[in-house]
């Protein structure tokens, strides 16, 4: 059985970071190992919610714990998402390194989190961009950045397919790392549609699929994406297929969810979806 380390957020009510990775994960097989960076009782998007950043040394306090008791080299992968202060981001950089210590063949995807929308821009400390551009991005084997995220790691202005395209390929070359670019908003192709990318050493990748009409969307889509990205990419999948693969997740996961009409993914009534996708889009070579 493949093991994945999730190091995220967590919500009590709802689904979104470690909430909306474990079960899906789970479901396609994996032992899931989550470690929590915050805890909080739902998203952001409610009015109301409340929480804490978990504790200082804890993930490393966790990661020296499980040295000890021998797991660290069964860790097939790391998953990085949203980190609560540039302290924790620190210590999730020494773990990756000791993991891979251990098991030179485990690979990290880090999701960068610094926001989710490119018209407000990211509000999260100048420290943490800067561990997530200067380090982060140079240790992982994948990055999931969103298009906010793309333009602040790569330092470019995107207006289009072409910059998107541009700042993958500079990324790339920096910091030799795969990328999924989780939503391309108004610098895709078509506005109407839901886009994504994936630029690995052999190619780059288009993928559109249905943009669906919510009052409110959904927070944990781009968790979702990540994580199934990963469990499949650990249970031996091409990276191109878990791509596709992950991105017909979504797409079903978000088709039941916009039926229910619900503020949540409904994670739970998806779940065959989550195991047999309907796998109705496909990447094409750019």
């Amino acid at each position: 059985m493949k093991r994945i380390l999730s190091i995220q957020s967590n919500v009590v009510y709802g689904y979104a970071g470690n909430k909306v990775a474990t079960f899906p994960m789970q479901l396609l097989g994996i032992e899931v190992m989550p470690v929590h960076t915050v805890q909080l009782s739902s998203s952001t998007i409610y009015p109301h919610y409340d929480g804490i950043i978990l504790g200082d040394k804890q993930i490393s306090r966790i990661i020296n714990s499980l040295e000890q008791i021998g797991v660290l080299a069964s860790i097939d992968a790391i998953i990085s998402g949203y980190i609560g202060c540039a302290k924790q981001g620190e210590e999730i950089y020494q773990a990756v390194k000791k993991i891979k210590q251990y098991n030179p063949n485990a690979i990290y995807v880090c999701d960068p989190v610094m926001g989710g929308d490119i018209n407000k821009g990211s509000s999260i400390p100048r420290d943490l961009i800067d561990f997530f551009s200067q380090k982060a991005v140079k240790l992982a084997d994948y990055i999931t950045p969103n298009l906010l995220e793309l333009q602040l790691l790569s330092q470019k202005t995107l207006q289009n397919f072409d910059d998107v395209l541009n700042a993958v390929n500079s990324l790339k070359q920096q910091n030799t790392v795969n990328i999924i670019v989780k939503n391309l908003l108004h610098a895709g192709k078509d506005n109407s549609k839901f886009e994504m990318i994936l630029a690995n050493e052999q190619a780059t990748y288009h993928l559109t699929r249905p943009l669906y009409d919510f009052t409110r969307r959904p927070i944990g889509v781009g968790d979702l994406i990540c994580s199934t990205f990963t469990a499949h990419l650990v249970n031996g999948k091409s990276e191109l297929a878990a791509f596709e693969l992950a991105a017909n997740i979504a797409n079903d996961v978000l088709d039941i969810t916009k039926q229910q009409n619900s503020l949540e993914l409904e994670i739970i009534k998806a779940q065959h979806f989550i195991q047999h996708p309907q796998m109705l889009y496909r990447a094409v070579k750019i």
